[in-house]
């Protein structure tokens, strides 16, 4: 409570409590208790969204990222399609659903089969105006998701882009110094070897399979030595 009433003086916002949540891990319910009495915030619980991220215990599911796809469909479908060019539909594809994704498919990768339904969706949307229409076409959705300079039409797969986000993370969770970085290291890695246990993280469980794909695909540069070993390294 010294810590919230300096930030008041010094910033001259002040914390409202009943807008304020504590949220938990392992801790005992008579602790929780003479917490939650002191500070006076109500007791969150798991899952919940922040920033419209939802922030859940241990591998991403369907369910916890459901919401955002039915926004998406909700947005898809509250577009006059019939009244806009395939370009036209192209370019709210690009800037609005796929950037309504990648907040989320930054940090989690997204279950294949919800990947699927929003890919069909949007296909659906592009190529018929109608979200649950299908129509028949000449060309793979594959080469639609190709660059123009490949006779695309510029769009990103979002199977790739989860990929791509997967082994982002991966790298930085590697070699970054953040903090959220280097408290899952020391959780997940043992010296240079990865923990073959489960444990209830939803960054891990999206970045782990990558782990392998990342360190086969690395080389060292030597520097002062100091951080490398070298019988081990590659």
């Amino acid at each position: 409570m010294d810590l919230f009433n300096s930030y008041a003086l010094a910033s001259g916002q002040v914390i409202n409590p009943s807008k304020s949540t504590v949220y938990y891990g392992s801790i005992s319910n008579t602790r929780l208790e003479q917490i939650t009495n002191l500070i006076g915030f109500n007791k969150g619980s798991l899952p919940f969204s922040y920033l419209g991220v939802p922030i859940f215990k241990g591998k991403p599911k369907k369910s916890h990222l459901q919401p955002i796809a039915d926004k998406i469909k909700s947005k898809l479908g509250a577009w006059k399609a019939s009244l806009l060019s395939i370009a036209g539909r192209v370019i709210l594809v690009k800037f609005v659903i796929q950037g309504m994704m990648m907040h989320t498919i930054s940090l989690y990768s997204w279950p294949n089969s919800l990947l699927k339904e929003v890919e069909a969706w949007v296909r659906n949307f592009i190529l018929s105006g109608d979200i649950s229409k299908r129509k028949l076409v000449t060309v793979s959705w594959r080469k639609v998701c190709k660059p123009f300079s490949e006779g695309g039409l510029g769009l990103r797969s979002l199977y790739t882009v989860n990929e791509a986000a997967n082994l982002k993370m991966c790298w930085d969770l590697k070699n970054s110094n953040e903090d959220w970085a280097i408290l899952l290291r020391s959780k997940v890695f043992r010296g240079r070897k990865v923990i073959s246990h489960h444990i209830f993280s939803s960054i891990w469980s999206s970045v782990k399979s990558e782990m392998n794909n990342i360190t086969d695909n690395c080389r060292w540069i030597i520097g002062n030595g100091e951080n490398i070993n070298f019988w081990l390294d590659t």
